[in-house]
């Protein structure tokens, strides 16, 4: 609801469509949570920001971005003028993105050394892929050879990497036609998806575990790993410092109403059986493991700032106070 003391604020959107699906943003978006004198003005569900097209990104000028973490990083570190919010949207655990060839003997992740791995490009997904082989199974990342998609990021450490010119084939593609060893990165297509499940005689997952070592990757270590995360404009920031932690506090409270939907049962997922059961189960088990904020995140946080300075994709090791809002460091 808009007063005549409120200020109107842009939410936008760059990544798989369509926007604004993640249930901990839902209530926010359908103004069942209010932000004091604000007004969101919310971008259409195949609206794109376009944050490489359009300088204003780039400049600060701009309200609220969902994003993909993987260019905020870089690009914070680059001079782009935006703030984050410790506001992580989606999160997507990596270990079930990682495919091998069946008939090349690779068993084990040391066994990737020396082989070549397509990835859509270097992406989150494709970071935290390479930190976690070789932070938690000792591969040695500079016997790994690559083909993937130019970046728009400069890497400041090199890398055994091709840039195909045909771009016409996924990452899945080379491995389903034998044209590389394995594949890691993003996966949105189901189709892709049923390619690689249906093919066992041809391809497999590296980590058939893949949900337990998901589930142990919290336990042991306290890291689920973001995907997405909420930014803010540096301008907007200059000129409404107070604004950053309402927006958080805002989110976080979309967030507890999006699991008491979910708890209650009213309007709950219609497509999958059982849905508050297994909500109810996650959070016995592991309890609250999408809380936004430094303190409930900062293992994943400081493991992904790791990773993009020890791989070469940001020139320094950012710190907390370089990515995040000075009113959200608190949290």
């Amino acid at each position: 609801m808009t007063t005549t003391n409120s200020i109107e604020v842009p939410l936008e959107a760059q990544g798989s469509q369509p926007n604004f699906r993640h249930d901990m943003i839902l209530p926010l978006v359908q103004g069942r949570v209010p932000i004091e004198g604000v007004s969101l003005k919310i971008a259409g569900p195949d609206d794109t920001a376009g944050i490489f097209e359009n300088p204003r990104f780039k400049n600060g000028d701009f309200g609220l971005l969902d994003t993909n973490i993987g260019d905020v990083i870089p690009a914070i570190d680059s001079g782009w003028d935006f703030v984050c919010l410790p506001v992580m949207i989606k999160r997507k655990p990596v270990y079930n993105y990682v495919w091998v060839r069946a008939d090349r003997d690779i068993n084990t992740p040391k066994d990737l050394e020396g082989k070549l791995i397509a990835a859509s490009s270097w992406g989150v997904v494709t970071t935290y892929t390479r930190g976690m082989l070789q932070r938690f199974h000792g591969v040695d990342l500079s016997k790994l050879r690559w083909t993937t998609n130019p970046s728009p990021w400069e890497l400041y450490k090199p890398v055994d990497v091709d840039y195909p010119t045909d771009r016409s084939k996924r990452q899945w593609d080379r491995l389903l036609d034998g044209d590389v060893d394995a594949c890691t990165g993003d996966i949105t297509d189901p189709k892709a998806w049923a390619a690689l499940e249906g093919n066992p005689d041809k391809v497999k997952r590296l980590f058939p575990d893949y949900r337990e070592m998901h589930r142990q990757l919290w336990k042991e270590h306290h890291v689920i790993t973001p995907s997405h995360i909420m930014v803010m404009g540096g301008k907007l920031n200059r000129e409404r410092p107070d604004l950053a932690r309402k927006f958080y506090d805002a989110f976080e409270r979309s967030r507890e109403v999006a699991y008491a939907d979910a708890e209650g049962d009213g309007t709950s997922y219609s497509l999958v059986m059982d849905a508050r059961e297994l909500v109810r189960e996650q959070l016995k088990d592991m309890g609250d493991i999408y809380k936004h904020g430094i303190t409930a995140n900062k293992n994943s946080i400081d493991m992904m700032l790791d990773f993009y300075y020890d791989h070469g994709q940001t020139k320094r090791r950012l710190s907390f106070e370089d990515v995040f809002a000075a009113t959200t460091l608190d949290t």
